[in-house]
């Protein structure tokens, strides 16, 4: 499959679980600027992830989004206290279905352009409602989109469970991911309703990423959550695209809590050997996990929070 280079890509972080106004800009990293009154619109975190792209060639600027918060308003209002124009944004990847990453599908459109549908990409397993089982009894739901009010809300759907490009063939979205390694074998504790029943969905094979091939630098591959594993994503982009470069990697690698703590360390030292010029764990690779990467690749590590945008 032939992924078009682009010159560079920018990623605006629009949602994630850490936001922190005194990080640093570096070369890559541009923090948002903090104004006197900073606190009337402050940016907001939750626990959910979104993300703005913005591709660069031949002076050219195309934008599409991927993914879009928990709560309803809160990747709206991020936009809005950033002053980040998304008019002339061209799609929307969802890389899951979970709420946590499709909860602001809504209210995001109306920063959409209105006058023409905008595809909404996502594989079909999307719309099945979800939910975690906890070892204590305890269960959490993962409603899914609702299908009818997103196409009310003039959004294409396109339900896609293979790789497919999009803006020129500038970005593949990866569609299902295959399992390929010993260790990241999904998430044991999860479930997915069919037909009324529910089904054990260790696998949650909607997961997808968007990778985008920056010119004379590699693949940068931006991830909702990792469910397929980070590792197996990124040895998949690799596949497709023939790219042997993994330029950067950004999303969130499912690595928080206890059932993922025993596949951290192998799950690093993977991502070591690949060689990656830029780490930023986001959203659900947990304290523990990011931490390592941070300790073991130093050079890589970039600590991510709510409004920052990366030039790559």
């Amino acid at each position: 499959m032939t992924l078009k280079e682009v010159e560079k890509v920018e990623v605006t972080c629009l949602v994630d679980n850490n936001v922190d106004v005194l990080l640093p800009s570096t070369g890559v990293a541009r923090r948002p600027s903090i104004a006197k009154n900073w606190y009337d619109k402050p940016l907001v975190a939750e626990h959910g992830f979104c993300a703005a792209l913005t591709l660069h060639k031949d002076g050219m600027k195309r934008r599409l989004l991927l993914d879009s918060g928990l709560d309803p308003m809160a990747a709206s209002h991020n936009v809005d206290a950033l002053g980040l124009d998304l008019s002339s944004c061209e799609c929307l990847i969802s890389s899951h279905g979970h709420v946590d990453h499709a909860g602001g599908l809504l209210n995001l459109r109306n920063k959409l352009d209105q006058k023409q549908k905008i595809p909404l990409v996502l594989h079909e397993y999307a719309f099945r409602n979800r939910l975690v089982k906890f070892q204590d009894g305890r269960t959490i739901d993962l409603p899914a989109p609702d299908k009818s009010l997103l196409a009310k809300a003039r959004y294409e759907i396109v339900e896609k469970n293979s790789h497919i490009l999009w803006i020129d063939d500038r970005v593949l979205v990866s569609g299902e991911i295959p399992r390929t390694n010993d260790f990241e074998k999904g998430f044991p504790n999860h479930y997915s309703e069919l037909d009324g029943e529910l089904e054990a969905d260790p696998l949650i094979k909607d997961d997808q990423a968007a990778i985008v091939n920056v010119k004379d630098k590699g693949l940068g591959v931006i991830t909702g959550c990792g469910h397929a594993g980070i590792i197996n994503t990124l040895r998949y982009a690799k596949e497709l695209t023939g790219e042997n470069r993994i330029y950067a990697v950004l999303g969130g690698m499912h690595l928080s809590g206890g059932l993922f703590k025993p596949i951290i360390s192998r799950t690093i030292e993977e991502l070591q050997k690949l060689k990656p010029s830029f780490v930023v764990p986001c959203h659900c690779s947990g304290f523990k996990a990011t931490s390592e990467i941070a300790r073991k690749m130093p050079d890589a590590f970039i600590q991510n929070s709510v409004g920052t945008n990366y030039i790559f």
